[in-house]
């Protein structure tokens, strides 16, 4: 540390946690963990009342932070897909449900596989949530805002790619189909193709329903981060107006 010509230290320069140089603006952020991680390193920064520069995060650091929400928001949507493939056939074939029931007890409640559908949606969504109470400073919200975006962008597409697939194979399916596909499944052995077959049907007109049950999950998902930012700074913004009328008062 120097000296001033007035002879008073100066001040440290403040740099984020680890970083040097501006590297944070230029590192990627493998996943979305490590991004939360990033954002609160700046929101431990801004807390205390130092001031970043607010050209800090670059553009390239811009982009960071949205392909991360993007690579979440895509993660997310495939595993939901994969799970309501397998969760859609149990719900909809109560024969099937109670055999796999012998082996797997949850599985013959609903409000579990269904629990299990939306699993991979609770989990990001809370994560994302999770971050809004740090959105407290000019760098923390260009972070949290383009994160969210990135994420809503990826849910987007993925649950339109998701609602016209329901749609289209429900379409697809028809009873010769699901014969054929039911005999070449079971290598043709009867009594499997059999059951193949009535779990096809069965699962058929409860696509649709599962198309629109992902746009609803999709729409929550998307807006329950951005209601969380909202929320935490109306807090905020209550408290700080509570703190400055006690302070009048003193």
């Amino acid at each position: 540390m120097g000296k001033t010509s007035a002879g008073n230290v100066d001040a440290p320069q403040v740099i984020p946690i680890g970083q040097s140089e501006g590297d944070t603006t230029r590192k990627k952020f493998p996943t979305l963990l490590g991004a939360i991680s990033q954002i609160q390193q700046f929101y431990f920064i801004e807390k205390k009342g130092q001031e970043i520069s607010d050209d800090f995060l670059t553009i390239q650091g811009k982009m960071n932070f949205l392909q991360v929400g993007i690579g979440s928001g895509f993660v997310e949507g495939l595993a939901f897909a994969v799970i309501t493939a397998i969760v859609v056939p149990i719900l909809s074939d109560p024969e099937y449900m109670l055999w796999l029931g012998q082996y797997f007890p949850l599985a013959r409640s609903r409000l579990f596989l269904w629990t299990l559908k939306c699993f991979p949606v609770l989990i990001t969504g809370g994560l994302c949530c999770f971050i809004a109470r740090y959105r407290v400073g000019m760098l923390t919200r260009k972070a949290v805002d383009h994160l969210l975006v990135g994420r809503v962008i990826s849910l987007i597409a993925k649950g339109i790619i998701i609602f016209f697939g329901l749609m289209y194979v429900s379409q697809l399916i028809t009873p010769n189909r699901a014969w054929t596909a039911a005999k070449w499944v079971s290598l043709k052995h009867y009594s499997l193709s059999t059951e193949i077959y009535r779990i096809v049907m069965n699962t058929k007109p409860n696509m649709v329903e599962a198309a629109y049950e992902t746009i609803a999950i999709f729409t929550i998902a998307m807006l329950l981060p951005f209601v969380s930012v909202w929320g935490f700074g109306l807090a905020d913004s209550i408290k700080k107006r509570r703190d400055k009328r006690r302070w009048e008062r003193v």
